[in-house]
């Protein structure tokens, strides 16, 4: 008896490729093209040919995938300069914040745990882990520079702390005066530098010297002179002469500060017949000279002080 036996084989072979469909697209990545393929639907359009890659777009959006790994590359950051110049009041804030700049020149704001702030010089009291920066009081508007790091990446902004009361800087505080005057002439920590104090014992208090716009650290450099409606040299009141038809034109003449009024400084002329009853001037100085930071005023005489002739005159200097 014979005996017959059916033998059957089943091969496995690999497939080359496989076809994506749905009810909205087909995609055959078998098709033979130059490189990809280019699938589409009424919603998007995919060119896997396009880039290295592929780009994908649509009205609502677009895909980029030409590297690798990464869709964008970090070139750079920079600090913010939402203003320019950048500035802060003194004892004020000012938050910064930092832009991370990649190699297509897009922008995206870095979270405040991928940097470390510092104080590089400068008027400011610190930086915190956040980006707020908090500035120290000064005696003028002065530059501050801070610096950031991400990674490998850093970047540094100049800012200006900006002066906004003018008597109100260390042991210079709250006496009348103004800080910067005080810091030209006394340093930062000077002594004996009150308005009521006399740093170099002529006479003088340190507010007459400011007032008259002379140098607290020198004796006095004489009285004041003026020509051509240029003051020559600052110094003490004179008299001032003119001679006028039927007579002579007398007049009490001194230094007073160009921003006297935003200095809180006053003055008063007074005038006497014997220096024991003195009589203000109700008088509007009338300016005569000037230079960069002061003018010459004067002041009319008048003919009679309590029944005698006016023969003397003073300039009271005060603050409010």
């Amino acid at each position: 008896m014979a005996i017959v036996t059916r033998m059957g084989f089943l091969f496995l072979l690999p497939l080359a490729a496989w076809a994506g469909r749905s009810a909205d697209y087909s995609i055959d990545p078998t098709a033979i093209d130059s490189g990809g393929a280019t699938a589409s639907s009424a919603d998007y359009t995919i060119n896997a040919s396009a880039a290295p890659g592929a780009a994908g777009a649509s009205a609502n959006y677009a895909l980029r995938s030409g590297y690798a790994g990464q869709l964008l590359d970090l070139v750079s950051i920079a600090i913010d300069e939402p203003s320019s110049p950048m500035t802060i009041q003194e004892s004020g804030t000012l938050q910064l914040t930092v832009s991370a700049i990649y190699d297509d020149a897009s922008k995206a704001v870095l979270s405040a745990n991928d940097l470390t702030w510092s104080v590089q010089s400068g008027p400011l009291a610190g930086i915190d882990s956040l980006g707020l920066a908090t500035a120290n009081l000064v005696y003028q508007d002065t530059s501050a520079l801070v610096q950031v790091v991400s990674r490998n990446f850093s970047d540094g902004l100049s800012l200006t702390v900006l002066e906004t009361i003018a008597d109100n800087f260390g042991r210079y505080a709250a006496d009348g005066l103004s800080d910067i005057w005080q810091v030209q002439y006394f340093g930062q920590n000077g002594l004996n530098t009150g308005p009521n104090d006399n740093f170099d014992s002529d006479g003088l208090t340190n507010l007459q010297e400011f007032a008259f716009g002379t140098d607290p650290t020198e004796n006095s450099q004489g009285s004041l002179a003026y020509a051509a409606g240029l003051v020559s040299q600052r110094g003490l009141p004179t008299v001032s002469l003119r001679n006028i038809p039927g007579g002579v034109d007398f007049r009490a003449a001194f230094i007073r500060r160009k921003n006297h009024l935003a200095a809180g400084l006053l003055y008063q002329v007074q005038f006497s017949g014997d220096l024991t009853t003195w009589q203000s001037s109700s008088a509007t100085p009338t300016v005569v000279a000037s230079d960069a930071e002061t003018e010459a005023v004067t002041v009319p005489y008048p003919f009679f002080v309590n029944g005698k002739k006016a023969r003397f005159f003073r300039v009271a200097v005060s603050l409010p």
